[in-house]
């Protein structure tokens, strides 16, 4: 069990997550399944049954989702009420009690929320791709990985869903409940006899046979360039580069910094250069991926600039692979990871993230710890890592030709 005690926050969550490596063939089984977990169980027969449920213990939350961390799918399955410390009544085993229906309480799944179910998915997915930005990076990221794990969409596709059969889920719903392994996670105000509750309703299965991290590598022989068309009125320039550092790596930090230099903030190259300098688009930022070891920057920009745009992009990350940061530079992306490091540390849900991640990733390091790390970084460690990255990708979705 991954226990989170903490008295800074007014809510208790309580999550279970299930776990497996995404392939193509369960990627459409493990977004749908969820969802119809949630539609109805064999106490409640309706999802507002369940709405009422959740209301009557003080307007308690269900969140039921499929995502993704390196190459495993996790189907998180999270309630969130009040602490216990702020009545006599039981709220804590009622809580329990509901997540325990919504992943238990199925002999079989409900057949008749399954087409319901299935069809809002597969709106879900076409609405998707009406999201232009997201769309056009997902192609992106397919193009750059065809043939990798990484290219697979968690949400899945409309062919990864369409064939569906409830049979089959069915099925594979048992097989999950037997065969996955399973983290249970819980954060608030809890002592050892609160979490001795949740012990009697949720056994932890960690079978130590998933890799989160992946070291999936392809020599990059040639750039690869793709352009697709729509009806948008600009260009969605996205740039994929192979970028070989992970979780844990010395070179991880620098990594992190590099990138907030290049991309990561209103101080960063791209912002500074790209879009204030020279108005070259309207938006542009860049990411690492240190589950997988890439980095990407994406960017909107007007169809008639697009050629200036990615000289002046090539020329930004040019210049943090052959010229030291400045103190400033290198102290401004500092500050910037250090904010992010304590902000999220006043969220419950993000503070809970991360320790997550630092659990399965064995990484014990404490808030103070990981600070520390970043603040030690020299320009030069920056440099050396910058000089790792390889463009790999362009992909343009861009608007029709008229």
């Amino acid at each position: 069990m991954i226990v989170q005690p903490t008295n800074k926050f007014k809510t208790t969550i309580i999550s279970i997550r299930f776990k497996e490596k995404i392939t193509k063939e369960n990627v459409g089984l493990r977004a749908l399944l969820p969802n119809l977990m949630s539609a109805s169980t064999n106490k409640y027969k309706t999802r507002k049954a369940l709405t009422e449920a959740l209301e009557a213990l003080y307007g308690a939350t269900l969140n039921v989702r499929t995502t993704k961390l390196g190459l495993v799918s996790i189907m998180d399955f999270s309630i969130s009420f009040i602490n216990q410390s702020f009545t006599a009544e039981p709220v804590f085993e009622e809580a329990l009690e509901i997540l325990h229906e919504v992943v238990y309480g199925h002999k079989n799944l409900p057949k008749k929320e399954f087409d319901l179910e299935k069809r809002l998915l597969l709106e879900k997915i076409a609405s998707f791709e009406n999201d232009k930005t997201s769309f056009a990076l997902s192609n992106m990221i397919e193009t750059m990985f065809e043939n990798e794990t990484y290219a697979i969409r968690t949400s899945g596709k409309k062919e990864d869903v369409e064939p569906i059969t409830f049979e089959e889920l069915n099925k594979y719903y048992k097989k999950c409940l037997k065969n996955n392994e399973i983290d249970v996670v819980v954060s608030g105000q809890v002592d050892d006899s609160l979490l001795e509750v949740v012990s009697k309703y949720f056994t932890p299965r960690n079978l130590k046979n998933l890799t989160l991290i992946d070291y999936e590598d392809k020599k990059v022989e040639a750039l690869k360039n793709k352009t697709d068309f729509d009806t948008i009125s600009q260009s969605k320039v996205n740039i994929g580069y192979r970028f070989p550092v992970r979780y844990k790596e010395t070179d991880q930090i620098p990594a992190l910094l590099f990138n907030t230099a290049l991309g990561g903030g209103v101080h960063s190259k791209l912002f500074l250069n790209v879009r204030e300098k020279h108005s070259l688009c309207y938006y542009i930022a860049s990411r690492f991926e240190p589950f997988k070891g890439f980095l990407y920057i994406y960017a909107g920009i007007d169809k008639q600039r697009v050629d200036l745009a990615l000289k002046v992009i090539d020329e930004q990350v040019l210049d943090l692979q052959t010229n030291l940061l400045s103190e400033d530079e290198l102290n401004l992306s500092k500050d910037a990871i250090i904010n992010q490091l304590k902000e999220s540390q006043d969220s419950q849900g993000a503070s809970l993230s991360s320790l997550y991640l630092q659990v399965l990733l064995d990484n014990k390091l404490t808030l103070d710890e990981q600070i520390e790390r970043v603040s030690k970084v020299t320009p030069k460690e920056v440099l050396e890592v910058a000089q790792k990255l390889q463009k790999d990708t362009l992909y343009i979705l861009a608007p029709e030709v008229k």
